[in-house]
């Protein structure tokens, strides 16, 4: 197993335990992009975290709408 593959899991494994609406819905789980940034926000957020204070938060978000763009 490779370390980005690895760190999928890893991922996988953390996305289980992380309850957060913006996460469940705009988290791209094929990206394979900001892999260990997304590690870190993800245990900062299981750990208890709140979004407001993890800096990095919204860029782990890669389908959040960009630019003005509106979602539903």
């Amino acid at each position: 197993m490779t370390g980005n593959q690895k760190k999928m899991v890893q991922i996988h494994k953390l996305l289980e335990d992380v309850d957060d609406l913006l996460v469940v819905q705009f988290f791209d789980l094929n990206s394979k992009k900001k892999l260990d940034m997304k590690i870190k926000v993800l245990t900062q957020l299981k750990n208890g975290v709140p979004p407001a204070d993890i800096p990095e938060y919204y860029s782990i978000l890669e389908l959040y709408p960009q630019n003005g763009n509106k979602w539903d």
